[in-house]
């Protein structure tokens, strides 16, 4: 054979050991070599979707208030620190034995504030004028036990010195007792609605899977006036109403089939 078809043939089975691009599973790099193309993840044949429901239950519990709280006290006021505190202390005093003729506990009447506090009066203009007053304030907290004496409370302290009644609120001294009425009343509402649901779907209600509660919120409901009108002998008149707690709650429950 000459050395020219040697060649030839030479070049015709370096060109035959060459795979065409796209024929084969491993396709070229421009800087020489292959890339691995990874296998195709087969389908794991799925699960079937967890089928459920969630629901949100509504409780309301609701009572008397059995415990009024009456924040009031004096304030004075005068150029001289030393004569403000003497007339505010005289004030209290008197406002102090007019609280405790109506009969509550020693625990049950409380201090929240006392303080002295400067004033740099100025004129209309908003400029000072030199003149500086005192502020005196003595602020007590009341929680009286028997509602139909609030407004007579209240008169009292107003008559004999006091000027400053930081409000009155209702409450009961057990809310802990309502909050649990509440939860049982959402617990019942929730479980109630997921039922008719799944019921009305043609499914039936599975097992319970979350929970999570919201509120233990005191709502104001329809007032009950206790005590009588000023000047009536019965003191200031005072509503005490209901007090009510709402609890929330929101459920998971699974769909059986």
């Amino acid at each position: 054979m000459s050395k020219a078809n040697v060649t030839i043939l030479l070049l015709l089975v370096v060109i035959a050991a060459i795979p065409l691009a796209g024929c084969s599973g491993t396709p070229a790099l421009a800087g020489g070599g292959t890339q691995v193309a990874p296998p195709a993840v087969a389908p794991s044949g799925g699960e079937a979707l967890v089928r459920t429901i969630t629901i949100t239950g509504v409780g309301t519990a609701s009572a008397r208030p059995d415990l009024a709280l009456i924040q009031l006290g004096a304030e004075s006021i005068d150029n001289d620190a030393g004569r403000a505190i003497s007339d505010n202390t005289e004030r209290m005093s008197a406002v102090m034995d007019s609280i405790m003729s109506m009969g509550p506990e020693e625990e049950d009447v409380q201090t929240v504030s006392y303080s002295l506090w400067i004033e740099q009066v100025t004129d209309r203009e908003g400029q000072p004028t030199g003149e500086t007053r005192y502020h005196a304030v003595n602020q007590v907290r009341v929680r009286l036990r028997d509602l139909s004496k609030t407004g007579e409370l209240v008169q009292r302290a107003l008559e004999a010195g006091a000027n400053n009644v930081g409000g009155v609120s209702f409450t009961v001294s057990d809310p802990a007792a309502l909050q649990r009425a509440a939860r049982d009343a959402a617990i019942a509402d929730a479980r109630s609605k997921a039922e008719q649901l799944a019921s009305g779907l043609g499914s039936e209600l599975g097992s319970l899977r979350q929970v999570s509660e919201y509120g233990g919120i005191a709502v104001p409901a329809l007032p009950e006036a206790y005590g009588g009108g000023i000047g009536g002998g019965g003191g200031a008149p005072m509503s005490g109403g209901k007090f009510s707690v709402t609890v929330e709650i929101q459920v998971l429950y699974d769909i059986a089939d």
